[in-house]
């Protein structure tokens, strides 16, 4: 495996998932967590470091064209909600860009902070709501989602040698 990190602004991560069509990029990005009332003084954050594609047509994926061909789901939609902005990289959504991307088979790596300390993800958990607890102890991995490119941290080039 050959890594290599960068320190990129929000404008030269786009840049460089636009130019890694289909390629695969280890990205980490962060995302606020909202707490259960009861512990709404204290501030909730995961860092996620995930191996990603993007670039990719979702209705391209072999799942779906298997899903499809199937019966086990219905033909590919436009989105729910936003805009492309560059397809199918980039959604734009009440003035928030969002990266498109999907999961590979490398596992990601969470890390999960309260108050800008590291705690174990059980004390994390402790903190949710049952709803949000659930997401994260029995979340499915979803054939693609989307980070809000100000929560993505940075990017590195990843391949496979």
């Amino acid at each position: 495996m050959n890594t290599k990190t960068q320190t990129l602004t929000s404008d030269q991560i786009i840049n460089n998932l636009l130019n890694s069509k289909g390629q695969f990029v280890r990205v980490v990005w962060k995302s606020d967590v909202k707490p259960a009332a009861i512990h709404k003084d204290k501030v909730l954050e995961k860092r996620t470091s995930a191996v990603v594609r993007s670039g990719v047509n979702f209705a391209n994926l072999s799942a779906v064209k298997e899903g499809i061909a199937n019966d086990e789901r219905g033909e590919v939609q436009e989105l729910p909600w936003g805009q492309w902005l560059s397809f199918p990289y980039v959604i734009e959504h009440k003035d928030t860009l969002y990266l498109r991307m999907y999961p590979s088979d490398t596992k990601s790596t969470t890390v999960y902070y309260v108050n800008g300390e590291t705690v174990d993800k059980s004390d994390f958990i402790a903190l949710l709501t049952p709803s949000e607890s659930k997401k994260i102890t029995e979340g499915v991995a979803p054939p693609c989602f989307n980070v809000k490119r100000d929560n993505i941290i940075s990017t590195e080039d990843f391949n496979e040698e």
